[in-house]
């Protein structure tokens, strides 16, 4: 028995226990990735616009629009090329999502083992990355969005920097890698910036190097943007939005507040990596990837995703921290040796707590749930189609497997009106003239029937359109459809009040 415990036996049993909390994470969104339900708002959106793009239609035709896409072209070209072949955009993009984040776990391993020169802190950190990701950012895993596909290519970058030095020919490579994954995705600007600012510590001539390739190759990228996708690709990307610190705070809050001491862990190494000139460029990138995570979260309509590149530096920095404890593992003080066996098992088990703030924590009751919803979902889709003509959905993926035309983005549409680029009483106008088969929301309605979307999907205009001239369907938990009111209920829905 006294042979069992012995130092490998210790760390097999931990390394074991460590793939079980994993699995235990992953189960529940790569499942969910396999069944036919929204599981965010931009699947839809995707979806639409990989089709548009397969067809030629134009991604970018016009300056302001119903529908209008903040994304960068090459996102939408990869899951229209793809979807050629498996004829279905959003599994597609569901799997490409998922694979993505594994190779950005892989990628997240291969940085660690190569600075720390250990397979098993790789190994680690890469198994952390894919934990912390299903726990506490659970609804983004297996989503048809293209964040997680565009990060392969920036860990790619930041691995090729580490691993390849600092020669002409890296830094150039580097910089094609990050701008191709700037055309998947624009948001993680933290990459580019950190590489640069560790370059800038080392020489101002291979800074200006990288910082040229850059521009180069995103001068090349601009005028494909515009062949592939339309004329007004820039208006597009710079659509405004809404800007609060309120949101600011609450996002972060919630992000991070699970994740306390695995910040605090990653902190740690960080502190320690600043002083290894191979390794600052990770105590860089967690400050630049933490720092601008938080500012852009206070933008509506921002998600989750703003904060992924610090996800990522932490879990490499964390695989970091455990190998500094692993030189523990030998001490000579009883107390030590049990600290660093236990920090490993320690910091997966904490994936727990994420888990159950987002009710992720009970496998029986989340399949029950995900059966349920799926159920549900497939019977608010089969009204839709059943009502022919188009249709407005605040659930942009009801309409698109209910194959109605892509009329409405409600989230950029509604932006646009607030900021007087769109003008409501169209839309107010068609609503009130019953143009629309079929409307769907998200949320029950409230009792005086007025319609309850999210605040930043609909203006109250539209709402009251809806109520007055439409009568209720469907009403679930999660959606309700509005068909229009026949004329006998229409003179009395629309009668003074």
């Amino acid at each position: 028995m006294r042979s069992f415990w012995k130092l490998p036996s210790q760390r097999n049993l931990i390394l074991s226990l460590c793939f079980f909390v994993v699995l235990y994470a992953a189960w529940m969104p790569f499942y969910r990735a396999t069944l036919r339900l929204e599981i965010k708002y931009n699947e839809g959106w995707n979806a639409y616009n990989a089709e548009a793009m397969a067809s030629h239609s134009g991604i970018y035709p016009v300056r302001y629009g119903w529908t209008m896409a903040n994304y960068p072209v090459l996102s939408f070209a990869t899951l229209a090329g793809l979807g050629e072949l498996t004829h279905d955009y959003l599994f597609t993009g569901r799997m490409l999502s998922l694979l993505s984040l594994l190779a950005s776990c892989v990628l997240a391993a291969a940085i660690v083992r190569r600075l720390a020169g250990s397979s098993r802190a790789g190994l680690l950190a890469g198994l952390l990355c894919l934990t912390v990701f299903c726990a506490n950012a659970d609804g983004y895993v297996g989503m048809n969005e293209p964040q997680m596909f565009a990060q392969i290519f920036f860990m790619a970058a930041l691995y090729l920097y580490i691993a390849g030095g600092e020669g002409p020919v890296t830094l150039v490579l580097c910089a094609l890698l990050i701008v191709i994954g700037g055309n998947v995705k624009h948001n993680l600007l933290d990459f580019p910036l950190a590489i640069a600012i560790d370059l800038g510590l080392r020489s101002r001539r291979r800074l200006a190097l990288f910082v040229g390739a850059l521009v180069g190759f995103a001068a090349l990228a601009l005028p494909m943007n515009i062949y592939l996708g339309g004329p007004h690709f820039v208006d597009q990307m710079l659509v405004p939005r809404r800007y609060t610190i309120s949101r600011l705070l609450q996002s972060t809050w919630d992000y991070y507040m699970p994740l306390l001491i695995p910040m605090v862990a990653a902190l740690v190494a960080a502190m320690q990596s600043w002083r290894v000139p191979q390794r600052r460029v990770l105590a860089i990138l967690f400050a630049c990837s933490f720092g601008l995570g938080v500012f852009f979260a206070g933008g509506d309509g921002v998600s989750i995703n703003t904060f992924f590149s610090c996800t990522l530096t932490m879990a490499m920095l964390i695989g970091l921290f455990l190998h500094s404890c692993a030189g523990l593992e030998t001490s000579p003080t009883p107390a030590l040796r049990r600290l660093a066996l236990a920090a490993p098992l320690a910091l997966f088990a904490w994936m727990l707590i994420p888990m159950a703030s987002n009710d992720i924590f009970w496998p029986r009751e989340n399949l029950r749930q995900l059966q349920a919803a799926r159920q549900r979902y497939s019977e608010q889709v089969a009204l839709l189609r059943s009502h022919p003509g188009p249709a407005l959905c605040e659930s942009i993926l009801r309409c698109y497997d209910a194959g109605k035309p892509y009329f409405l983005d409600p989230f950029n549409a509604t932006s646009l009106i607030e900021f007087g680029r769109l003008d409501e009483n169209v839309l107010v106008q068609g609503i009130r003239h019953q143009q629309f088969a079929a409307i769907q929301f998200n949320r029950p309605p409230q009792p005086d029937g007025m319609p309850e979307p999210a605040s930043e999907r609909f203006t109250q205009g539209v709402l009251e359109a809806v109520r007055d001239h439409y009568r209720l369907a469907r009403a679930d938990k999660d959606c309700a459809i509005y068909v229009p009111a026949p004329p006998t209920e229409l003179a009395h829905k629309i009668a003074p009040r």
